[in-house]
């Protein structure tokens, strides 16, 4: 073989593999709530006021919370009033009834000025 078949080859072999470890890094599941860091423990009212101040600190954390429901819409409950939390599907929320106390871990998602309400996903109850 010539010295430009070995480089051309060569260049091929490393193209491939980069190829296989950019899919592979990209295909792969996303981490479950259960296994992230929780960024925030505390209740619902105290966790409200710090977003209040800034938001974007909180954007994408996780959090744990504890607190009464006032709403179960079965694909997800309003904790305290303001804070929306859209569960996993694995999690059975029609056994969750108004006014009990509850502790769930979730991600920050979303907050809304207007209505003054936080959405969390991937919700999970608590023991």
């Amino acid at each position: 073989m010539s010295k430009k078949s070995k480089i051309i080859i060569a260049l091929l072999v490393i193209i491939a593999i980069s190829v296989v470890v950019v899919y592979q890094y990209s295909m792969r599941p996303p981490t479950k709530i259960e296994a992230k860091k929780v960024d925030f423990t505390g209740t619902s009212d105290a966790f409200l006021s710090k977003v209040k101040e800034d938001f974007s600190v909180w954007q994408d954390k996780v959090v744990v919370l504890s607190g009464s429901i006032t709403n179960n819409d079965g694909k997800g409950i309003t904790l305290s009033s303001q804070i929306y939390c859209q569960f996993r599907e694995d999690v059975d929320i029609k056994a969750i009834q108004n006014n009990q106390e509850i502790k769930i871990k979730g991600r920050v998602i979303g907050y809304d000025d207007l209505l003054e309400e936080l959405k969390l996903d991937q919700c999970i109850i608590q023991q």
